[in-house]
C-alpha cells in the first residue's frame, strides 16, 4: 500500500523561484559589546547568545569560518537565519568585506537583503555552474552520525525552498559546515526522505518508490494546501520547476541514507532527493552544555567550544 495513517505534518507549500537585489551594506567599526543604531537588532542578538545553543552554533560558523573576500552559499532555517544576521552584523561592523552570498532560497535572499549582504544568484548559464563558492552553511531535517549524510527538505514550514537550488548550491561549495541540535544527529534517523519527480505518469514513479521500501515507508504526494493523503489531496503540489514531491516516511529507523539516496536515483522519474552527501563536511552540533564540531573525514575529530 502507498500509505496508511501516518502522520504528514510539516508539509511546505508552492515553492517559488528566488530572486534579489544587491543591497551595499555600510561598514563601521564597532564591537561586538557595543549598541548599533538598530536597538532592535541588538536586543536580538543578546537574548539570542544568552538563550539559544543554535545561535552559539551560528556565531562560531561565521566567525571560524568566513574570510573577507568569500563566496558563501546562504542556507534555509533557524540556524541559518541566525548566522544570515549575525554575518550582516558583521559585514557592518567592518569585520568582513568583499562578501557575496548566494541564497539556497526565497527566504535566506530575503533575510539576507534585510541583513545588508550583497547577493548574487545562480541561473541556468554554463558561466553560473563555474561560480566558486568558497564557504556555504544550511540547516538540515536530520543528520546522520559519522557520515554526516543528511536529509533537507522536510519540514519547510514557509514553502519557498527549492530542493533542486538547495542542492546546487551546496555542491558547489568548497566548505560546507551544517549547523544541528544534538536531538537531530544520531544512529538510527527516523523521519522521511521528500523526493522531487517529474509531474506527467507521477503515480507509476510513486508505486516503484513504494515497492524499494515495501514495508519500512508509505509514500504519500505533498499538498499544496489542505491536508495530506497519499494521492496529494485536490491541489498536489507543484513546484516552482513544475515538478511533484513525494515524502517517502519511514515507519522504521533507516538504517543507511547512502543506500536510500542510490536506490531512489535508479527510478526512473526521480529529478531529485533531499538526501545530501557532501565530503568533507562538518556538522556543529548545538546542545546546552556546548557545541561540539564534528567532521566526516576518517580520523574523526570531535573537539569542544
Amino acid at each position: 500500500m502507498m500509505a496508511t495513517a501516518a502522520a504528514a505534518a510539516n508539509l511546505p507549500c508552492l515553492p517559488q523561484t528566488w530572486k534579489a537585489n544587491n543591497p551595499k551594506g555600510r561598514h563601521k567599526v564597532i564591537t561586538w559589546e557595543r549598541k548599533t543604531k538598530s536597538p532592535s537588532l541588538t536586543a536580538c542578538y543578546c537574548s539570542l547568545s544568552e538563550t539559544s545553543p543554535l545561535f552559539r552554533a551560528a556565531k562560531h560558523t561565521i566567525d571560524t569560518y568566513i574570510k573577507s573576500g568569500m563566496v558563501i552559499g546562504l542556507g534555509s532555517g533557524q540556524a541559518s537565519a541566525m548566522a544570515i544576521k549575525y554575518l550582516g552584523h558583521q559585514i557592518r561592523a567592518g569585520a568582513f568585506k568583499h562578501i557575496l552570498g548566494i541564497p539556497t532560497s526565497v527566504v535566506s535572499a530575503s533575510e539576507a537583503a534585510k541583513a545588508g549582504i550583497p547577493l548574487g544568484e545562480l541561473g541556468n548559464s554554463s558561466q553560473d555552474r563555474f561560480l566558486q563558492i568558497d564557504f556555504a552553511f544550511d540547516d538540515v531535517d536530520i543528520i546522520e552520525e559519522r557520515t554526516l549524510i543528511s536529509v533537507i527538505g522536510c519540514q519547510r514550514l514557509q514553502g519557498e525552498e527549492s530542493i533542486i537550488q538547495e542542492k546546487l548550491v551546496l555542491s558547489m561549495a568548497d566548505q560546507l559546515v551544517f549547523m544541528v541540535t544534538k536531538n537531530q544527529y544520531k544512529r538510527g534517523l527516523e523521519g522521511s526522505v521528500p523526493v522531487v519527480i517529474e509531474s506527467l505518469n507521477w503515480l507509476e514513479t510513486a508505486e516503484e518508490i513504494d515497492d524499494l521500501f515495501l514495508g519500512d515507508a508509505e509514500v504519500w504526494r505533498r499538498p499544496s494546501i489542505g491536508h495530506a493523503d497519499p494521492l496529494g489531496g485536490d491541489f498536489p503540489l507543484v513546484t516552482s520547476e513544475g515538478h511533484n514531491i513525494l515524502d517517502v516516511i519511514f515507519t522504521s529507523p533507516i538504517a543507511s541514507l547512502a543506500e536510500v539516496a542510490e536506490s531512489l536515483e535508479k527510478v526512473d522519474g526521480v529529478v531529485e532527493h533531499g538526501v545530501v552527501s557532501k565530503f568533507p563536511c562538518k556538522a556543529i552540533v548545538a546542545s546546552e552544555s556546548g557545541l561540539s564540531i564534528v567532521d566526516n573525514i576518517p580520523t574523526n575529530a570531535v573537539g569542544g567550544v
